[in-house]
């Protein structure tokens, strides 16, 4: 009979840009994505939040006030959700063999990233309207190593549960959940320090004010 397994944890990855320019640093590089691995599921969506104004600072405003929000309530530029599930089939061993191994392994992931849309009225400068798309270029930087850690926990997360064996099926299921929040865990603590070593993309050009 199949038993499937799953667990989705849903994981909250923003990007805040500041209106106060960029530390002196080179940006850092976004966390290269996990090589592709068989039965993991990527789906991933963009949405958009609308703003208007004909100034850096209207749109700042605009931003801050229409921005999606963290668990805290603070408004965020842009904002990467992801969720990752995984089932599988615990399988007993043979007649006389009491442990328990598990297969038909797969694992999902969906994205979804929030971004900001603005669409420049005939009055705005050609300046704002190339500072806007430098702007969202950066954005989408940031956001971009916030997917690749997510496909990298997808991955590591595959990897780990692969072959899983444990003396009972019971006993498969308490190590195969174990084993899946301690991965979710470690993508939560690299999205953290992600954001704190860009300064939630700002060291990446996040950046948008008067």
């Amino acid at each position: 009979m199949r038993r499937p397994a799953t667990l989705a944890v849903a994981l909250l990855l923003s990007a805040c840009g500041g209106s106060s320019p960029p530390p002196e640093a080179a940006p850092a590089p976004a966390p290269g994505a996990a090589p592709a691995v068989a039965r993991v599921s990527i789906t991933g969506r963009e949405q958009y939040y609308d703003i208007d104004g004909s100034s850096a600072g209207a749109l700042r405003e605009g931003i801050n006030r229409l921005g999606p929000k963290d668990a805290s309530g603070t408004s965020l530029d842009a904002l990467t959700v992801w969720d990752l599930q995984w089932t599988y089939k615990p399988v007993p061993g043979a007649p006389g063999d009491s442990s328990c191994a598990l297969s038909d392994l797969k694992v999902t992931l969906n994205l979804s990233v929030t971004l900001p849309r603005w669409t420049p009225p005939a009055t705005a400068p050609a300046s704002l309207r190339q500072t806007w798309r430098t702007y969202l270029e950066h954005v989408k930087t940031h956001e971009a190593g916030h997917r690749a850690i997510a496909e990298r926990n997808a991955g590591d997360l595959y990897r780990a549960l692969s072959g899983l064996r444990a003396p009972t099926c019971a006993a498969l299921d308490a190590l195969a959940s174990r084993t899946g929040e301690d991965i979710v865990a470690d993508g939560r603590a690299r999205n953290r320090a992600y954001d704190v070593q860009t300064k939630h993309g700002q060291t990446q050009g996040v950046v948008l004010g008067p």
